[in-house]
């Protein structure tokens, strides 16, 4: 099952607010109050799942009017939920057959639509319509697929500041991973309990004989009975967690936040692809999983592996992911459509309702950044990067290198390609480079990265480099020649090519030995510009025109390999 879309109004801030969640994953962001919270809970508000066979505590997730109404509104419309799903006989056999047979389709649609709209009115009165595949249905048909829904454990909520499932000890708590059972594995479960169970019938004779022997010694006579609980083990069992570093094997709880909050979120994950994976349960409906702040406790770079793996875990699983975040780490770059960002209006100095702000393709990270505080001198050079959408990269100073590259690669010419799923992307210049955490963040992004920079930047950057564990010519290579003005990209360029454009404007070379900066800077990039453009006119490139971009090539091409 999917949500496509969430329709709230007069629910605490959230007044009149459309989310819409596009492909597998979703996040919802915006500073602290924004509402982020409140669209979970209108989520659980439908979905609240079965109680955990272990847990202690359970989530409140009824919606009172009183308590809930926005503040503002001084009607008495109702507090208002449109949900808008996709489910398909495929992912979702039980809720298929479910819908099929009480709602009376003969015909559904492999894959159909659901519409349930719950309004909440001033007295706590609770108005439910749902449509399938844009029919209306009737009271009846309509109070059994809600409840269907409602009691279904359909969502995986996993609050990050909660702490997780925990048993609880004398000693104190400890994590556990509930384990989800397949159909199959309860029936195998369940005959092996049986055998266990005559077992236990056994022993427990001897002690009910001494038991009933010193209940004798009462006035009060009783028989003595000793059972064996039923249902210990339901659709799920409780494991223990322990991780192993270096051959030692420590229990979750003794490791750091970051480790354990990452470790259940993966835990949560793990149950909902189990649940998905039993072909064999008529009752299946793929859950929908939803991460509060899965950042919690990680470092920048770390949070962008971890959004990275998560984002990839949800379309390789086909399982839907919402997650809460206040980190742009954690945010879609590869499809930008999928981020929701939350404000919040101001009018008269006081806050007001919340408000999803539009979001354009080009510039996407830039209400983001200034929403959730991002220094823009930082981040500014990294702009293109962030925006990436494939999971590997070939780092380059500038657009021109980056246009170099692109342009020889399409030539078609063996070993000089790119190789397929990797980007082309310019960082805008050496300095970015000199931002460690921010280069940091980026080589965790993505699956695998190569750093290309002019030679002549290569004695500034090799202490980052060696800081950040990256080994020359295999993780980062310095472009260009040892020699007097050809320490950059130009520097490979066949010398026909360098003697036709030095040649023709020696009004720009002369240029370059000005005393003023800009006139030099400027005479630079314009011969940059015209020696581009000068070796694109080349005719029938051959391999003996490409032999200074070789090393570069052939180096690109074995870190994408590995």
């Amino acid at each position: 099952m999917k949500i496509d879309k969430l329709e709230i109004k007069n629910f605490r801030t959230l007044e009149n607010v459309t989310l819409t969640f596009d492909g597998y994953f979703a996040s919802v962001s915006g500073r602290n109050n924004a509402g982020k919270t409140s669209v979970i809970k209108c989520i659980r508000s439908l979905f609240k799942g079965q109680e955990k066979a272990f847990s202690l505590f359970d989530y409140e997730d009824s919606i009172s009017y009183t308590a809930s109404k926005t503040q503002w509104v001084s009607n008495n419309s109702p507090i208002e939920f449109g949900y808008y799903l996709t489910a398909s006989k495929e992912a979702d056999p039980g809720l298929y057959s479910f819908v099929k047979k009480i709602a009376g389709i003969d015909d559904l649609s492999d894959n159909f639509q659901l519409e349930v709209n719950v309004k909440i009115k001033e007295k706590e009165e609770k108005e439910i319509s749902i449509l399938i595949n844009g029919q209306v249905l009737k009271k009846y048909e309509t109070g059994e697929i809600y409840q269907r829904l409602s009691s279904s454990n359909t969502v995986f909520l996993h609050n990050s500041t909660g702490g997780g499932n925990k048993i609880y000890y004398p000693s104190g708590a400890k994590s556990f991973h509930e384990m989800m059972l397949s159909k199959d594995e309860k029936e195998d479960l369940k005959r092996e309990q049986e055998r266990i169970r005559k077992k236990v019938k056994k022993f427990a004779s001897e002690h009910r004989g001494e038991l009933s022997g010193l209940l004798g010694k009462l006035e009060d006579k009783y028989e003595v009975e000793l059972t064996v609980f039923d249902g210990l083990f339901r659709d799920s069992i409780p494991l223990g967690i322990n991780l192993k570093d270096k051959g030692l094997e420590v229990p979750l709880d003794d490791w750091g936040a970051g480790t354990q909050n990452r470790t259940q979120i993966m835990m949560s994950i793990l149950s909902a692809s189990r649940v998905k994976q039993q072909s064999n349960d008529e009752n299946r409906i793929t859950p929908i999983i939803i991460i509060e702040e899965p950042e919690s406790f990680l470092h920048p770079s770390a949070q962008a592996e971890f959004g990275r793996v998560i984002r990839g875990l949800s379309r390789e699983l086909e399982i839907q992911i919402i997650i809460t975040t206040h980190s742009p780490y954690m945010l879609c770059q590869e499809q930008p459509e999928s981020n929701v960002l939350l404000d919040r209006k101001v009018f008269r100095n006081r806050l007001k309702e919340t408000v999803v702000v539009d979001v354009s393709r080009e510039k996407w990270m830039e209400p983001f950044g200034e929403i959730l505080g991002l220094n823009h001198e930082s981040v500014e050079p990294w702009g293109d990067v962030v925006k990436a959408s494939r999971d590997n990269a070939v780092l380059v100073e500038g657009p021109i290198d980056k246009e170099y590259l692109e342009y020889i690669s399409s030539l078609g010419i063996k070993g000089f390609a790119i190789p397929e799923g990797v980007e082309v992307i310019a960082y805008g210049g050496k300095d970015a480079l000199k931002n460690s955490i921010m280069l940091k963040f980026v080589i965790e992004k993505f699956n695998r990265v190569y750093v290309t920079y002019d030679l002549d930047a290569k004695n500034e950057l090799n202490r980052i480099m060696s800081h950040l564990s990256l080994e020359d010519e295999v993780d980062h290579m310095a472009v260009g020649l040892n020699e007097a003005g050809k320490d950059c990209i130009e520097g490979l360029l066949p010398k026909n090519v360098l003697s036709n454009v030095y040649g023709n404007n020696t009004d720009l070379v002369m240029k370059l030995t000005s005393t003023d900066t800009k006139t030099r800077k400027s005479a630079k990039n314009e011969l940059k510009t015209k020696l581009l453009e000068e070796f694109k006119k080349t005719k029938n490139v051959s391999p003996a025109d490409l032999k200074g971009f070789k090393s570069l090539f052939s180096n690109i091409g074995k870190a994408f390999i590995s």
